[in-house]
């Protein structure tokens, strides 16, 4: 059975005619009658009587909403006694104050969360990125500034990567760049976070643009098939991904709500709190437009396509003919 996932719930959300608005990785607006601040709070299993109070505490004085499987007696029960919101992905079914919302429209995205449900190490993938970025020796307290995360986790980090790393009295470097990558992007879970997906007429590179300039306030840069056109230009962009710090109203731009599978452009609020890190370093530390390539590659791959392997090599080979030139 597949894991249930944030994005599945905004799907059903906008689908079921609820207006949603995303403020974090883990907190939306829901657009009713009136503003209702929510935090997702995604399981899959239903909780437990002293989870949903530990839940409700941590929530930090807004409602929570539940992300589950099934909306099971005890649970609509629970959303009712305590005040909480249920979004049911495989049952279909939105509780929110008391009210049920089901569909008006097929709701589908595609999973994003990791395949294992133990925290993800994002500083170590970071460090990844990091160490193909340039050849150059590091040290650890360098090495740790560039992706944001303590020097005891780079060091623990290095030691998982055995062979993939080399170790010299000035520093550390990727042992081999390409064989660094490849296995990045073979164990790399994705982003996370919450994504919520648009539709307009324009070109993909007319709609990464439009996105990237309303949200500059929030950090946007560009992702997938959009950065790949910058980094590598190989194929005509099917789909745009953009990064923001928050949500963004593109509807005011002439967008539409509609699911993963009828988007041409995602907006995603990210979990991993290194991108942007790892950005400004491949942009020579001035503010990033586009993720990192290895980013960018994984979200190509995320996309999809006949050509998209082709595509994904075109980053590649270039990350690789930076990497050398250093």
């Amino acid at each position: 059975m597949e894991r249930v996932t944030a994005d599945q719930a905004i799907d059903l959300l906008i689908a079921s005619g609820v207006h949603v608005e995303v403020g974090g990785a883990s907190r939306i607006d829901l657009l009713l009658d009136e503003r209702l601040p929510v935090e997702m709070k995604v399981r899959q299993t239903p909780a437990t009587p002293s989870q949903i109070a530990r839940d409700i505490r941590q929530a930090d004085g807004v409602q929570l909403l539940y992300v589950v499987p099934r909306l099971s007696p005890t649970l609509r029960r629970a959303a009712a006694e305590r005040g909480f919101s249920v979004v049911a992905v495989e049952d279909g079914v939105v509780l929110i104050g008391g009210q049920e919302f089901r569909p008006m429209a097929p709701a589908a995205t595609t999973p994003t969360l990791p395949k294992s449900s133990r925290r993800t190490p994002w500083g170590r993938f970071a460090l990844m990125r990091a160490l193909c970025r340039t050849p150059e020796l590091r040290t650890q307290a360098q090495l740790a500034e560039e992706v944001g995360i303590t020097q005891a986790a780079v060091s623990q980090s290095l030691s998982k990567l055995n062979d993939l790393v080399s170790r010299e009295r000035s520093g550390w470097s990727a042992a081999n760049v390409r064989t660094l990558a490849d296995k990045f992007l073979a164990e790399y879970p994705g982003v996370g976070g919450i994504g919520v997906n648009w539709f307009a007429l324009e070109p993909v590179n007319m709609q990464a643009a439009t996105a990237l300039k309303a949200g500059l306030e929030e950090n946007a840069m560009l992702s997938g098939d959009v950065g790949a056109d910058r980094i590598a230009p190989w194929r005509i962009p099917t789909k745009a991904i953009v990064y923001a710090a928050a949500g963004l109203d593109l509807a005011k731009a002439g967008f539409a709500h509609t699911t993963a599978e009828s988007a041409t452009l995602e907006l995603r609020v990210p979990a991993d709190p290194t991108l942007w890190l790892t950005a400004s370093a491949y942009a020579g530390g001035q503010r990033p437009t586009t993720a990192d390539p290895l980013i960018v590659a994984h979200d190509v791959l995320r996309t999809g396509g006949a050509d998209a392997d082709d595509a994904v090599e075109q980053v590649l080979n270039q990350l690789t003919r930076e990497w050398s030139a250093r």
